[in-house]
């Protein structure tokens, strides 16, 4: 297996890519991974990479990138929108067929936002038929955010949260957090900036369809549970259930896109179901 890092450009944004590939290529199967946004994207990291060489041990060429404003792309989060990353992903796509010409079929595997973003792009591409490699690759959506107003509302709470751990107390609260953003002005997650693009672009009750996903390639919901006796995630069960050759399964996994006691630099629950179903629905092999 080699690791290349590399940029590639999303119109004049320089986009910062690492592909992951096979020391014997050949596979007509390729990933483009998908990370969860602001910090999220920083606690997830070590499991987005022991995965992706997973894949490409297995022959399987991966891409990880870094969105616009994130790692080591340029930009800056503040003027992004959902747009703006569905156009990155796109770019990643060209990317990796550009520098794997034998993958004409590539899968996207997502974590939280970024698996919503990785289910709206497949359906993006079902709709405009301009990414044709996507339409028959799998699907992996990694406890996906369906409903992005209390995303969103999510985000603006660890904002409160820094604000009691630096002043002691709540300053500004989510309604002025809310009406700067609304007037052009932004809001600091934990050093990510939300300005009105993506603030409205993703506070949308429904991120995802409510009817279910089209797309061809098979879609895996995942739901991250803490514990066995966690609630059912029963709004990813139903995306499942009503998408194209849709399956719903429960991966328990601390919450390791977030900063818990211990730091997980794998999930190996999560990647041996992921990998199964592969191997089940697209003739990856799991060994």
């Amino acid at each position: 297996m080699t690791e290349t890092p590399f940029y590639f450009y999303r119109g004049v944004t320089r986009l910062f890519g690492m592909l992951h590939a096979p020391s014997a290529p050949g596979s007509s199967l390729a990933y483009v991974m998908s990370h969860p946004f602001g910090e999220e994207k920083l606690w997830s990291h070590r499991v987005f990479v022991v995965f992706a060489r997973t894949l490409a041990a297995r022959g399987i060429p991966v891409l990880r990138f870094d969105y616009t404003g994130a790692g080591d792309s340029a930009g800056e989060t503040a003027s992004t929108s959902v747009d703006t990353y569905l156009d990155d992903l796109g770019a990643a796509v060209e990317a990796l067929v550009a520098r794997v010409p034998a993958a004409t079929r590539v899968g996207l595997v997502g974590l939280r936002f970024g698996a919503s973003l990785a289910a709206q792009f497949a359906e993006r591409a079902r709709l405009t038929q301009k990414f044709p490699v996507v339409l028959g690759g799998p699907l992996a959506l990694w406890d996906p955010i369906l409903d992005g107003e209390s995303y969103i509302q999510e985000l603006l709470r660890i904002n409160l949260s820094t604000q009691l751990a630096v002043y002691g107390k709540v300053q500004e609260s989510r309604e002025v957090l809310v009406e700067r953003i609304r007037a052009g002005g932004i809001a600091n997650v934990e050093g990510y900036e939300i300005g009105l693009p993506l603030f409205a672009s993703a506070s949308l009750k429904e991120l995802l369809p409510a009817e279910g996903l089209r797309h061809a390639g098979g879609t895996l919901v995942m739901q991250i549970a803490a514990t066995e006796k966690a609630k059912l995630r029963e709004d990813q069960q139903r995306l499942a259930e009503l998408s194209t050759d849709g399956t719903f399964q429960r991966a328990i996994e601390q919450p390791f896109w977030r900063e818990i006691k211990a730091f997980c630099s794998r999930a190996d629950n999560l990647q041996n179901q992921t990998l199964q179903w592969m191997e089940q629905r697209h003739g990856v092999p799991v060994t």
